[in-house]
């Protein structure tokens, strides 16, 4: 089954514009990407897109995030159990990385958020967590 979302990473992934790079993550930045996480999986996409930076929702959409999200659950299913949460540094800026169990894909899946400065979304992404992307150098 790794076969199924082994390019979905790629086409996953939404371009972002440049932005300042982040020094910190408010404290109260897991439960708000926790939230966008949410939003995602339950198709409430207007809230989803509502907190995307101005030029990450120029070339979004509420229907291209509904066709993200059916495409996930047609391939990996539904999210049966978290393993992890973190936030990472990637080309210099701050990413949300969920870890998951889903009922239908045999590995992790990790679900990725992008955040600006203002944790406005600036990017999502989604593959197996065997094929995470490199983080920046700590």
């Amino acid at each position: 089954m790794t076969g199924r979302l082994g390019c979905l990473g790629l086409v996953f992934l939404l371009a972002a514009g440049p932005t300042a790079a982040q020094t910190a993550t408010p404290a109260d930045s897991l439960a708000l990407s926790r939230r966008y996480t949410q939003w995602f999986f339950t198709g409430q996409m207007d809230s989803v897109l509502a907190h995307h930076a101005p030029d990450a929702r120029a070339g979004m959409s509420r229907d291209v995030l509904q066709n993200r999200l059916v495409e996930m659950t047609t391939r990996a299913g539904t999210e049966v159990e978290v393993l992890e949460e973190k936030f990472v540094k990637r080309n210099g800026r701050t990413q949300y990385w969920r870890t998951s169990k889903f009922s239908d894909f045999a590995e992790p899946l990790l679900f990725r958020w992008a955040l600006d400065a203002q944790l406005q979304i600036i990017g999502m992404g989604m593959g197996p967590k065997s094929q995470a992307p490199p983080t920046d150098p700590s």
